[in-house]
Formats: C-alpha cells, sequence, structure tokens
C-alpha cells in the first residue's frame, strides 16, 4: 500500500499509486503540506488502499474538518498530521485523531514496521522509506520528502481538543 514516515522535523514517503490491484498505475504525492484551513503549514502524510480516500481526506482537513462534513461511507486510510508546533496526530480508519502523541518517529502504511526498524538501526526518515520500498511489494517509486521546518509557523494555532469531541477543529 504505501509507507509515510515522520521522524526527527522530516516527512517522507514513497510514491507508488495504488490503482486497486497489483497493476502500476504511476506515482503520487501522499505526502503534502496542508494549504489552507485550521491547519494550513502542517505536514500531511497519508495511505490508503482505496482509490481517491487520500484526496478526499486532504481536501476535507482543508474545508476544516468537521465531523459532520465527511460523506465517505468507509473511511479507510492512515494519516499522520504534524501541526507546525511539532505536536502530532494519528487517523487510523476513522476521522477521530488520537493526539497529541509524543515521540520522535511515526510510521504508517503497509511498509511502516520495515520503515520503523530502518530508523531504529539509525537511518534517517528517507532511508527509512527506502528500506520500506525494498521490502515491501506494495511500496514503490522515489521517495519525497518534506522538512516541517520550513512550514509558516502560525503563532495562533489551537490544539483540537479531542477529549470531549471527535472533531477537529482549530
Amino acid at each position: 500500500m504505501s509507507v509515510v514516515v515522520y521522524h526527527r522535523g522530516v516527512m517522507a514517503a514513497d510514491s507508488r499509486a495504488y490503482s486497486g490491484s497489483s497493476h502500476p498505475a504511476g506515482n503520487k504525492m501522499k505526502i503534502h503540506r496542508v494549504a489552507a484551513g485550521p491547519f494550513e503549514g502542517s505536514l500531511l502524510g497519508i495511505t490508503s488502499n482505496v482509490v481517491g480516500m487520500p484526496e478526499r481526506f486532504k481536501a476535507w482537513l482543508e474545508q476544516g474538518a468537521k465531523q459532520d462534513a465527511w460523506t465517505a461511507p468507509d473511511p479507510c486510510f492512515e494519516a499522520i498530521l504534524v501541526q507546525p508546533n511539532g505536536h502530532v496526530f494519528l487517523f487510523s480508519g476513522d476521522c477521530s485523531a488520537s493526539g497529541p502523541l509524543v515521540g520522535e518517529t511515526f510510521t504508517i502504511g503497509s511498509g511502516k514496521g520495515y520503515a520503523l526498524g530502518a530508523i531504529k538501526m539509525g537511518a534517517d526518515a528517507v532511508r527509512a522509506a527506502e528500506i520500506a520500498i525494498e521490502c515491501d511489494t506494495w511500496c514503490g517509486g522515489p521517495v519525497t520528502a518534506i522538512p516541517l521546518h520550513n512550514a509558516p509557523v502560525e503563532p495562533d494555532i489551537h490544539l483540537p481538543d479531542f477529549s470531549t469531541s471527535t472533531t477537529i477543529s482549530a
């Protein structure tokens, strides 16, 4: 399916596009700097075995991430959202996030175990994604990477309160 790694301020990912089967479908970006909405400037890495789901999730996030605005019947994906202030949130299987999480390394996708093992052996985020590509047949293509520190800092970003709501808001 994919691999996305966030380690020490850098997000990296494979770029193999999923076609719904093992048939090759080219390459695509799986990591993004959020361009609009309450999470503008955040890094987003997303994996899914549902064609079009990553794009739908990214659009939902940029439009404010309101729970009642989610229209996909089965949100099948994993995502890592890293805010410009370094707070990390994990999505796994639906639109509710866990976080802020404490740690320096987060991995998602079918290649996540290989990537985490590579990090534990001293690899950086890019090398970890490369190793996942070597070991997981669902990962492929060139590795892309985006550093967090180039994100514009928004001093008024507020953390979502996930203790009382499943809606993400700024």
